[in-house]
């Protein structure tokens, strides 16, 4: 239909996505390993146009803070629109994207990006663990129970399948329950437990682990580098501002081995990192991925992968939801 644009709902996302499902979950790492090796050749080469991620802009209103979040990736160029809560936040965070035509420059699709947003940022830190946590791990512990979570557990799994036990903490307890339900569903050959603030038990869990992910918005520290034992990986998504702290001074100390999805971003965003270590000491995941090289498991060292989030990954996973709604007859078109 000319002059059209596909409109695409949370439900046909969700259709897409197959959250879960452990093909679809390495096709989207896959696609995020290629963004990160263009994003870092673009800008190690000075030619940026392949992989453009302007600065962010905000809006406040009374009850949210509005972001606008331009890319382009390849030949995919979007804007993304999030509203962060100023208050409650357990709605989650309403979020689309507007795709442009490549050709007119229209605007050719509008997607819900609700799932979007933590199913890419999940599948970056399962291309972190595909090249650097143990190739035999078994233990995973999830910090927070929200979308992150729950996509870091899928991907997590699909990065490593032979992963066994999975402890999920969150401060609230009903989420905590329904997520360890939600995913002994999903995954019923593998064992999920909740564990709150004072359990005694979580300490244990992370001592134990082989993967440890950070998906909260805590100030103070959540996460604690004595308890992490060598050879651990773990990936710290949930900060995105200087004043948050979801893990503490000692566990960047600790890691020897930092990776981030954009040193740029993270020098302006990742509170943690900027204040226990400098940037000569990062090291972008897509230049470890340009290496094409397999990463020998530091079984006595730790590695540690921040991101706070780079644009042109929403891009790139609006290229993929948009190409898929095309091939599988999704959304509605209505004329524009």
């Amino acid at each position: 239909m000319a002059d059209s644009i596909r409109i695409l709902s949370s439900n046909d996302i969700d259709r897409i996505l197959h959250q879960g499902n452990e093909q679809a979950a390495n096709q989207v790492m896959d696609l995020m390993a290629v963004t990160f090796k263009t994003y870092t050749e673009a800008h190690q080469s000075g030619d940026t146009h392949v992989a453009q991620a302007p600065q962010r802009i905000g809006v406040h209103t009374d009850n949210h803070y509005a972001l606008f979040m331009p890319s382009r990736l390849q030949e995919t160029t979007s804007i993304k629109v999030v509203s962060v809560p100023k208050n409650d936040g357990k709605g989650g965070l309403p979020a689309s994207i507007l795709v442009l035509d490549e050709t007119t420059g229209s605007v050719q699709a509008v997607m819900n990006a609700a799932a979007l947003t933590a199913v890419r940022t999940a599948a970056g830190s399962g291309v972190a663990t595909r090249y650097f946590a143990d190739p035999n791990a078994k233990n995973l512990v999830i910090f927070g129970a929200g979308a992150q979570g729950a996509s870091h557990i899928d991907m997590v799994i699909a990065a490593r399948p032979s992963i066994e036990h999975v402890t999920i903490w969150n401060r609230g307890q009903e989420r905590r329950d329904a997520l360890v339900k939600l995913m002994q569903e999903r995954y019923p050959t593998r064992t999920f437990k909740g564990v709150g603030n004072n359990d005694d038990t979580l300490e244990t869990a992370v001592r134990q682990a082989q993967v440890v992910c950070t998906c909260t918005n805590a100030t103070q520290p959540v996460l604690f580098g004595q308890w992490l034992s060598p050879g651990v990986h773990v990936n710290c998504v949930g900060s995105y501002r200087m004043d948050m702290h979801e893990v503490d001074s000692d566990t960047i100390k600790r890691a020897t081995n930092i990776l981030v999805d954009s040193i740029e971003a993270c020098g302006h965003e990742a509170g943690e990192l900027v204040k226990s270590s400098k940037s000569e000491q990062w090291t972008e995941l897509g230049t470890i991925i340009m290496k094409q090289q397999q990463i020998e498991h530091d079984s006595q060292g730790i590695s540690l992968f921040k991101s706070v989030g780079i644009s042109v990954q929403d891009s790139a996973i609006a290229g993929l939801m948009l190409k898929k709604a095309e091939e599988e007859h999704l959304g509605v078109e209505v004329p524009f």
